[in-house]
């Protein structure tokens, strides 16, 4: 599956249960410039009847909670469009995942995780990083993550050594400290704070608080 560039059409498969949400999801994501909706299914077996039958996409949406799909839940219809697809390019959209489910998705399945209380326009984005192969975490799930120490055994970059102050303020960003938190924990003045914070974004290639989680988890920066 080819990656796509940035004024290419993104194709989308969406798999959600609830029709109320599938369907405004749908009306929200034609009205984007840039993306297709190549399938549409209420169930796992119609799904995957449309990959059997040929269904191509760039990106698969997949609703966590998708009923009748062998396990109850998403999870089981993700391992069986791997097996068709194994490079399939997936987003697991959920209100919450247990932990345990959490690092199935990330580390067995390769899944990127999307929270459904998250704005459109990280959505956007999501759909987008996804679509050329990258893998979105949302920052609760990263969270979530890091205190499960759900990627510990993962394959990643080793990220470059990071100085005690910048090690510091990730650190509070991981543990969701505001900067004026994070000053006091470390004797630092706000001003100083939000300096060393961009200099992460920059190193990181982010540019947000959220962003920068995500990154830390992608690449095992361990900010002890």
């Amino acid at each position: 599956m080819k990656a796509k560039s940035q004024h290419e059409v993104i194709r989308l498969l969406l798999v959600d249960d609830h029709t109320l949400f599938r369907e405004s999801l749908r009306r929200l994501l034609e009205g984007e410039a840039g993306v297709e909706i190549s399938g549409d299914f209420a169930n796992a077996e119609d799904a995957l009847a449309a990959l059997r039958a040929g269904l191509e996409f760039d990106a698969a949406l997949v609703d966590y909670e998708l009923e009748g799909s062998g396990e109850g839940n998403g999870l089981d219809l993700v391992r069986k469009v791997r097996r068709l697809r194994p490079d399939a390019r997936v987003l697991m959209v959920t209100a919450g995942m247990g932990s345990a489910d959490l690092m199935r998705a990330v580390t067995e399945l390769n899944t990127g995780i999307f929270l459904k209380t998250e704005p459109t326009v990280e959505l956007m984005l999501a759909i987008q990083r996804t679509a050329k192969g990258e893998r979105w975490i949302s920052s609760r799930a990263s969270l979530s993550l890091i205190a499960s120490g759900g990627l510990a055994g993962a394959e990643r970059p080793v990220a470059e050594r990071l100085s005690t102050r910048e090690s510091g303020v990730l650190r509070g960003v991981l543990e969701g400290h505001s900067n004026k938190e994070i000053g006091a924990q470390l004797e630092m003045t706000e001003s100083s704070v939000k300096a060393v914070l961009q200099k992460l974004f920059e190193r990181a290639g982010v540019r947000s608080r959220s962003q920068l989680v995500r990154y830390a988890i992608e690449t095992q920066i361990d900010p002890r």
